[in-house]
């Protein structure tokens, strides 16, 4: 259940939506692999940097923010926005990518339905 009124609720319901929709759209890595890449899973990592591009972008959270609860670097974060950035310059990337993010909207949307 997410409460409106808490910062800290909302941003771990936005977490746990990109998280589900970004494994989603990576079917061979665990949300595991996604919250904390082995080292060299490049795939991994790109899928982790595109959880925080959705986050900042897509909702809005604050870089900042997302930098604090996800105990990454303000640079670490920039960094990954660039990288996706870069990547969304491509239609077929930007193509899934919009359906990464649709797909967390749709579950977020949907747990915040149930709680009320």
């Amino acid at each position: 259940m997410i409460n409106l009124h808490s910062a800290r609720s909302r941003h771990d319901g936005i977490y746990h939506a990109c998280i589900m929709a970004v494994r989603d759209g990576f079917p061979h890595l665990t949300a595991q692999a996604i919250i904390d890449p082995p080292h060299e899973w490049f795939d991994a990592a790109l899928a982790r940097q595109i959880v925080i591009h959705i986050m900042v972008r897509a909702f809005g959270l604050p870089k900042r923010s997302v930098a604090q609860h996800q105990a990454r670097s303000r640079e670490a974060v920039n960094r990954g926005l660039r990288v996706v950035e870069r990547r969304l310059e491509t239609p077929r990337f930007r193509n899934h990518y919009d359906r990464m993010v649709s797909a967390a909207r749709g579950s977020l949307t949907a747990r915040m339905e149930d709680a009320a």
